[in-house]
């Protein structure tokens, strides 16, 4: 994505200044000059802003707080061909009524057993014809852990500090699966009716 993004920057700025050149060597009035300055600028900020949903990849931005899961995919780590797992989710972004917000998405999150237990869950859910609702939480839960369980904590966490390697434009993001709860989808709160 990042490749991408660079890649028509640049070629925007090549463009640019090809058009600087020949706006600067013409002998045109000067207001026709300006419109095409000012599409050139208008054209490179709507394709930057734009770029990210005509790719059609899923987004490896951060979750929405609230959200309805469509379905998800888990594609395991595979160490012969030395890829790193993903966990692709369909989700769809809920207001704070409970009210979709937007379109569904497509979402990529780094492989952790963790997630991919409570996508299971929840897939198997949605198999059952239940509709499940998801939410991110900043702080999770508090947990009384045991010596054992903190002790495979540390074990895991020095594990995931080693370098993983990304693909060119490929950013990981920091995403704690203890955040992440899945549940029934709450009902849309309905306004009040007048008297």
């Amino acid at each position: 994505m990042t490749f991408t993004i660079l890649t028509l920057a640049g070629a925007y700025a090549l463009l640019a200044a090809l058009l600087v050149i020949i706006l600067l060597s013409a002998r045109l009035h000067p207001a026709v000059k300006l419109v095409a300055a000012a599409a050139m600028a208008g054209l490179m900020t709507l394709t930057y802003v734009d770029i990210g949903e005509l790719r059609g990849l899923p987004s490896d931005s951060r979750l929405p707080d609230s959200f309805k899961l469509h379905w998800a995919r888990v594609v395991e780590p595979n160490t012969l061909r030395n890829e790193a797992g993903h966990v692709f989710m369909w989700i769809e972004a809920l207001d704070k009524d409970n009210y979709p917000s937007g379109t569904p998405r497509a979402y990529q999150l780094p492989y952790d057993p963790e997630l991919v237990q409570k996508v299971e869950v929840a897939l198997g859910k949605i198999s059952a014809g239940e509709s499940i609702g998801g939410k991110v939480d900043a702080k999770p839960p508090a947990q009384d852990n045991t010596a054992e369980e903190l002790a495979a904590q540390v074990q895991t966490q020095s594990r995931q500090t080693e370098d993983q390697s990304a693909q060119t434009g490929e950013r990981f993001l920091k995403f704690d699966p203890a955040n992440l709860a899945f549940g029934e989808l709450p009902a849309p709160v309905t306004p009040s009716k007048p008297n």
